[in-house]
């Protein structure tokens, strides 16, 4: 009797297990519908304001290009959000060594100017603060470093993460430890400031360091007048770049205290990270009363408030920027996708007469103004395979209009009843090199299934919809 009850105890176990876990992507899976709806709900206000902006001026007109006469004075390297864990298992730590061999690599391919002046890195460089996880990161910066290259840091809130329970101000001892004295940086490569703050010693605000960010910024100004100033700070400016305002957990991803600084310096050119969101977006650089950049992530990607590619699993990111400045003060940025180790096709950016507001053409007005709707390739086709633990996949072809498509809706329907699957995955375009998107529908039972899967751009305008339909066994 007791064997027999403990197998019916098991067996209901069992089925509760399966139960909470089909409740569970259940549950994922309307929350990703509902945070894409609210996304696009945000983009399309956002969008409609900004056109009635009286600083958005340009209209239609596509970004100016590099020229092939450029030839840079100063070259750094841009990233943020490591996560370093402090294992040797920690997937993220190639990563990082691997950036700084590609940036050497691409500055040593220059037969105008072949040195790497800078890296940045933009924090969240360790997962909770550890002293092992410094400890991993000065070991990798020392076997990949070169002479002749600055390696400025600046803490984010992961840095206060170990601490905060009872004192997060420790996370600044650590800093101090292990990286430098100074938590905030002001220095000058060949004529060009670069300005790095770091949150207060709470790990959360920047209260007490806008005077000090402003000190800096008038001093830079008396030196080099409208020459771009590079700030960087681990918070996105609020309402600035894509993610900038988002909402996770009682996280929010955008920083006012230090876009009220910035609003009065047209020449900043600021990095921020902290959102993971991909720099492959064109939302990713934005230009408004100054010009932000989002630096994305080496560790995991993350769209629309949550980590999700396919269902709901980790998307390999790995970007990082290089930026180039002549002695001109024009600005080229480049994404790098680490990953696959080139740059990205459609994410150069030249910047030009920065401190006139009034000829930016990387403004929201005027790239939702070159949007297009995304259309899939022609001829093309949603292929479904069965997997060997009875799981059917999606597979198709990625869709592009202007800019590649953001994301897709997808819905798998056996009647006009009966919903076997819906959501909304991430496209490709965090990677510089995708070919298709990949999407795990779970088991079906047997019978005809129809497929529909609509494209959306990133600023929200709806595309072509691919249809299929396929019979399960």
């Amino acid at each position: 009797m007791y064997n027999t009850k403990r197998y019916i105890f098991s067996g209901f176990s069992q089925i509760q297990t399966e139960s909470n876990k089909k409740r569970v992507e259940i549950m994922i899976a309307v929350k990703n519908i509902l945070y894409q709806l609210i996304f696009k709900l945000i983009t399309k206000i956002l969008s409609f304001i900004f056109i009635f902006s009286p600083s958005c001026t340009v209209r239609g007109v596509p970004p100016e290009t590099t020229p092939e006469d450029f030839v840079p004075s100063v070259r750094f390297a841009v990233c943020s959000d490591i996560h370093l864990s402090g294992d040797e298992s920690c997937p993220y730590a190639p990563r990082m060594a691997d950036m700084f061999e590609d940036a050497y690599d691409y500055a040593g391919s220059d037969s105008n100017y072949k040195n790497l002046d800078a890296v940045l890195v933009v924090g969240d460089f360790a997962d909770s603060g550890k002293e092992a996880q410094y400890k991993q990161y000065n070991k990798i910066v020392s076997e990949h470093i070169r002479e002749g290259t600055q390696l400025m840091t600046v803490l984010g809130n992961h840095e206060f993460i170990e601490y905060r329970d009872y004192d997060a101000s420790i996370g600044y001892d650590v800093f101090k430890k292990y990286i430098s004295e100074n938590v905030d940086i002001h220095t000058v490569i060949n004529g060009y400031h670069f300005i790095g703050v770091s949150y207060d010693d709470n790990g959360k605000t920047f209260v007490g360091k806008t005077l000090w960010l402003k000190q800096q910024l008038d001093e830079a100004v008396a030196d080099t007048g409208d020459k771009p100033i590079f700030v960087f700070q681990h918070p996105h400016p609020l309402l600035s770049v894509y993610g900038s305002l988002s909402v996770y957990g009682s996280v929010i991803w955008g920083c006012a205290e230090i876009r009220a600084v910035l609003e009065r310096y047209p020449q900043v050119v600021d990095f921020s990270g902290h959102s993971h969101y991909t720099s492959s977006d064109p939302r990713s650089v934005w230009q408004g009363s100054f010009t932000a950049v989002g630096t994305g992530t080496l560790a995991d990607y993350m769209g629309n408030v949550n980590y999700i590619h396919g269902a709901d699993t980790p998307y390999p990111s790995g970007g990082f920027w290089i930026v180039e400045a002549d002695a001109h003060g024009n600005v080229r940025l480049q994404l790098y996708d680490v990953i696959n180790h080139r740059f990205f096709d459609d994410s150069e950016y030249y910047l030009t007469e920065l401190s006139d507001k009034s000829k930016r053409t990387l403004t929201w007005n005027n790239r939702v103004s070159l949007d297009t709707a995304p259309q899939f390739p022609e001829n093309a086709e949603i292929t479904v395979n069965k997997e060997e633990d009875g799981t059917y996949t999606l597979f198709f072809p990625d869709a592009a209009g202007y800019y590649k498509a953001e994301d897709y809706k997808i819905t798998v329907y056996s009647d006009i009843f009966h919903t076997a699957w819906s959501g909304s995955v991430i496209s490709g375009y965090a990677l510089a090199q995708s070919d298709g998107t990949k999407v795990n529908i779970g088991a079906l039972d047997g019978g005809k299934y129809y497929v529909r899967i609509t494209a959306y751009s990133p600023y929200a305008k709806r595309g072509e919809t691919l249809k299929s339909e396929f019979t399960a066994e």
